[in-house]
């Protein structure tokens, strides 16, 4: 399926430099470099992971990777599998932005919330996160930007997804006027969708998203032994965050795609929604497995689910992501 994206968008600012080329991990031409440019006025970086199948004479698609809050760009390609999957539909050029630790609560505030485990100064995490005050979705745009002035990009196969943190900014994207058209389709992991809204009622919190397209391809992957962004929701941070089946219904709803859906076994304990029938099958997408905590979901140990009290899944989200991401693109 194919989507109108029809915009106009600033260059990035400032100029990019490569301050470091690492080791291939797929073959002798794969690479992982660091990216520095400038984005709003701040120094801003990014690893670049490019496969040796990248041909600059064929426009390659994109996949922006966003870490999660007590990660970083590092943990993120070590995590995901974006990189080191055998998979027909794996992405020549993924993408690993590091996030920022910046915040509009005073010093005192600060201070109190942190003893209070509201906030971590250590964390450095994303716009939509409670407290943020950096404009990731420009250094988002600054990034694309970058990438079509240095590569030959398929601006029409251009996906974002994201761990915890990571997965609530691939939200704000998704929400964002600008960005959705630039960005094809959306998979967030553990995300956090904080709502700037308290008392909090996760089954009906209002959740306020103004996409510049309609038919907004998302997927979303949740465990139910989540402790970190609860399946059903709550107050956290001082801010709400909705009942998992709740988030995912109202993009049904912002598709036009109905509250129905089909439920299908994957694996033990994990059940895929999906919404929509025909052409939209599946357009928007609930994965969800019940025993799993606040984990990538993979049947291989990783840095998520090794740690103690946690498991490996019954199902490994990588390629399914992969699969959602290569059934969309944007119109040109």
């Amino acid at each position: 399926m194919k989507f109108l994206a029809s915009i106009v968008f600033p260059l990035a600012t400032g100029a990019a430099t490569l301050a470091s080329v690492a080791c291939a991990q797929d073959g002798a031409s794969s690479s992982t470099s660091n990216i520095v440019i400038t984005s709003d006025n701040r120094q801003r970086s990014f690893l670049l992971w490019v496969s040796a199948e990248y041909n600059p004479n064929s426009p390659a698609a994109v996949l922006l990777s966003f870490h999660g809050g007590d990660r970083n760009a590092t943990d993120q390609l070590q995590l995901d599998g974006f990189t080191t999957a055998d998979d027909a539909n794996a992405t020549p050029i993924v993408v690993y932005p590091q996030g920022l630790n910046v915040s509009f609560f005073p010093p005192l505030t600060r201070t109190i919330m942190h003893q209070n485990h509201v906030l971590n100064d250590a964390k450095d995490t994303w716009q939509g996160v409670p407290g943020d005050t950096v404009n990731d979705v420009l250094f988002t745009h600054d990034i694309l930007n970058y990438l079509e002035t240095n590569y030959n990009v398929d601006t029409t196969r251009i996906y974002a997804s994201g761990k915890s943190d990571g997965g609530g900014f691939c939200n704000v994207l998704a929400c964002d006027a600008c960005a959705s058209q630039r960005i094809a389709a959306f998979a967030p992991v553990s995300g956090a969708f904080y709502v700037d809204t308290l008392p909090c009622l996760p089954d009906t919190v209002k959740l306020l998203c103004n996409p510049g397209r309609s038919n907004v391809a998302f997927i979303e992957f949740h465990g139910g032994n989540d402790t970190t962004i609860p399946y059903q929701g709550g107050e956290r941070k001082n801010e709400c965050l909705p009942a998992i089946p709740h988030f995912v219904q109202q993009w049904a709803v912002r598709n036009v795609l109905g509250l129905q859906n089909h439920s299908s076994e994957i694996a033990n304990n994990t059940t895929s929604y999906t919404y929509g029938s025909g052409a939209d099958a599946g357009l928007v997408t609930h994965v969800f497995e019940s025993d799993i905590g606040h984990d990538w979901p993979s049947t291989a140990p990783n840095q998520d689910n090794s740690r103690k009290d946690h498991h490996v899944a019954s199902y490994n989200a990588t390629p399914i992501i992969l699969d959602f991401f290569s059934r969309y693109q944007l119109s040109k």
